[in-house]
């Protein structure tokens, strides 16, 4: 479908996967005044997992990071290099080099560590997004992915500007309503929220009956249906990727649950993440699901850009920033 406007609608834009990127984040939040959004989703897989030591050594603060030594003295410096990690999806962390010993022997400690500083994180995005939208009308949605501990709800729920909706129903324009769901099915990772096939169906088939009328709804649906084009990753075999004749063997890593609940309901909307690889636009019977892909490591936010009239999709468009 071309993306163009017959007068004006409800517009809405979709990023996933953007994995702790700073950078990715700030595009985002700046997209609604960009594009003349209505409303901003971020479907989920929003932190990341990597922390970045500052070790104070002789006087300075060491850290290595993106294959780079960085040095720090003064208090500019150190935040330079401090916000240099956070823009490139990692967490810093300043220490003393005991305490960095101490958090290499200790994995319990390190992983507290690091849910410390994800949460510090995740509640610094939600004051820069109150910040920069508050008083805007653009309404933002922030959900939750697979890679997202559940810590990371509980602190977008106390927020009076973005929304989250993890598990329910939302009115949108009109009669057009989205759900959220943002666990996937069964991974080589053991993420935070996965579930077996037959529950995830059971889940998201629970919040379909909240919705008025499926057929006029945006399923915002973390992990994309399987075998849709949407869902293309490498192929894994013990712990490597599988090549054939030097190239990388692909294979369809989606939810047989999403893709079922999909052709069963129908929905208008299906908005998509999780497979970084696989950034395309796909129709499920009448639903058009999109992928928009990630390449957060980049500092690239990819996305996409809908727009509705009343209760169909005028257009729609792949973009990045």
């Amino acid at each position: 479908m071309a993306f163009g406007f017959g007068g004006r609608g409800y517009k809405l834009f979709y990023a996933s996967d953007i994995h702790g990127s700073e950078k990715c984040f700030l595009k985002f939040v700046n997209a609604g005044k960009f594009y003349k959004a209505d409303a901003l989703v971020l479907g989920g897989d929003i932190t990341g997992k990597m922390i970045v030591p500052l070790i104070h050594r002789d006087g300075k603060y060491h850290a290595r990071f993106l294959g780079r030594d960085f040095v720090a003295e003064t208090e500019a410096e150190i935040a330079e290099v401090e916000k240099s990690i956070r823009m490139n999806g990692f967490y810093p962390a300043i220490m003393e080099p005991d305490e960095h010993a101490h958090f290499q022997a200790d994995e319990t400690a390190r992983t507290e560590m690091i849910d410390r500083l994800v949460l510090k994180s995740v509640e610094r995005w939600i004051d820069i997004a109150e910040t920069r939208l508050k008083g805007t009308g653009i309404r933002c949605f922030i959900n939750a992915g697979n890679d997202d501990d559940d810590y990371v709800d509980e602190a977008l729920k106390k927020s009076d500007v973005v929304e989250n909706h993890e598990g329910g129903v939302v009115d949108l324009d009109g009669d057009l309503q989205m759900i959220v769901c943002g666990f996937s099915n069964r991974t080589p990772f053991d993420s935070p929220r996965e579930k077996d096939e037959p529950e995830l169906e059971a889940y998201i088939n629970n919040i379909i009956p909240k919705l008025k009328d499926p057929s006029n709804a945006i399923f915002t649906l973390h992990v994309p249906p399987y075998n849709s084009g949407l869902d293309s990753a490498p192929m894994l075999k013990d712990g490597g990727v599988v090549t054939k004749g030097g190239h990388t063997v692909m294979a369809p890593v989606g939810s047989t649950a999403v893709r079922k609940v999909i052709e069963q309901a129908q929905p208008l909307l299906g908005l998509h993440g999780h497979v970084h690889e696989s950034r395309a636009t796909k129709n499920i019977g009448r639903t058009l699901c999109i992928n928009p892909g990630s390449e957060y490591s980049e500092g690239i936010l990819r996305g996409a850009l809908i727009s509705f009239k009343g209760n169909k999709i005028q257009g729609h468009q792949l973009v990045q920033a």
